[in-house]
């Protein structure tokens, strides 16, 4: 995703800021499937856990790019080079590359997933929307992929604006119990429900750290340390606001709404809000917003493979074919990943991606590279 200073953004910080915003809210936000997953169920205290959990990830997201940007190192492989060394690089990339796999089988399966649930409200079955979704994504990465990612920006913007004005109708028009929601136990039983909290805050914003590899990509556009605690700090600003007003709006229906915070039996939370306030063209304008928002993730995640992996297809000559190649490659690994179901994806998936995260990022960021940059004068 590139971005340009003279972009609808007046500071270069708050347009990389959107960048973390954008590889944070996709399908897996929109539909609220995060929020039930790791905070509404652990009661009223997961509403406070987003603010631990951004901490991890922006935390992450500064030190390594902040590095890129003191370095010049905007790609992972440049970057593991100047960091690690010629020595240990190379092996770490490999650890890298291995946790893109992970997370396109993950948030490219949840991608899939979540739009064929979406659809399965409207009389499709389950493949039948999934495989459509999957061919349509498979030609916008080949041949519509420059409309794709310069329009994905714009579809952020418009997926939260939707997701919030569903908080508000909710609380305005929705029958919501928020005060019995508060009274009850928690869905999750498990003691110390506090400390279980605690840790799955934890696993999401290591999760989510492989967010820093999105946001590296465009630290060319800040001038200084400065203006990276600056995009840090709106971005965790920005992402928190909305990750609480989601999860405290699924909270006040957990009550009302049975087996809210089940993905097995609930896969989308937020149709099941919108199913209880009666707006049809709210729902249909969030089917839509989903929609697109699955198909500019796929290509994104398609882009971003054909980046890291072009080196090793250099043997097919075209172009054009070897996108196709990688393309196919990496929907089909989403699409394998997809196969395993939104709840395996959500309860599994997304924590073997953050255990993987835990050592390939979390830890190298908060010891090796913010080392690096305390010895380091180019600020």
């Amino acid at each position: 995703m590139s971005l340009k200073k003279n972009s609808i953004f007046a500071a270069s910080y708050l347009g990389v800021a959107s960048v973390w915003l954008g590889g944070h809210f996709g399908p897996g936000f929109a539909t609220g499937a995060f929020s039930v997953t790791y905070y509404v169920k652990y009661g009223w205290v997961g509403l406070l856990m987003p603010l631990l959990a951004m901490l991890i990830t922006g935390g992450v997201i500064f030190y390594m790019t902040e590095y890129a940007r003191s370095q010049g190192t905007t790609s992972y492989r440049p970057f593991v080079i100047s960091c690690f060394g010629e020595k240990y690089g190379k092996y770490i990339a490999v650890f890298y590359d291995i946790l893109f796999l992970a997370t396109v089988m993950c948030a490219g399966g949840l991608a899939f997933s979540g739009e064929a649930n979406v659809l399965m409200n409207f009389g499709f079955s389950y493949w039948g929307a999934a495989i459509p979704t999957i061919i349509i994504s498979a030609l916008l990465c080949l041949y519509g992929s420059k409309l794709v990612s310069r329009s994905s920006k714009y579809m952020m913007y418009a997926i939260v604006a939707v997701v919030l004005l569903i908080a508000i109708l909710s609380f305005t028009l929705g029958s919501y119990d928020f005060a019995a929601a508060v009274a009850a136990p928690p869905v999750s039983t498990a003691e110390p429900n506090l400390l279980h909290a605690i840790l799955s805050a934890i696993l999401y914003g290591c999760f989510q750290s492989t967010i820093a590899f999105n946001v590296m990509s465009v630290a060319d556009l800040l001038e200084s340390r400065n203006e990276t605690r600056k995009a840090i700090v709106a971005g965790y600003i920005i992402t928190v606001i909305l990750m609480i007003a989601i999860a405290i709006t699924l909270f006040s229906y957990v009550t009302i709404i049975p087996d809210l915070c089940n993905p097995g039996v609930v896969a989308v939370p937020i149709m099941a809000v919108l199913g209880r306030l009666n707006m049809p063209w709210l729902t249909w304008l969030f089917v839509l917003l989903m929609t697109l928002a699955v198909l500019t993730s796929a290509a994104g995640l398609a882009n971003a493979g054909c980046a890291r992996f072009d080196h090793l297809f250099k043997f097919i000559k075209n172009q054009q074919l070897r996108r196709t190649v990688i393309t196919c490659i990496l929907l089909g690994v989403a699409a394998l990943g997809a196969s395993f179901g939104m709840k395996a994806l959500l309860q599994q998936g997304t924590s073997i991606v953050g255990y993987i995260g835990i050592a390939a990022l979390v830890i190298p960021a908060f010891t090796i590279v913010r080392s690096k940059l305390s010895k380091s004068k180019n600020v």
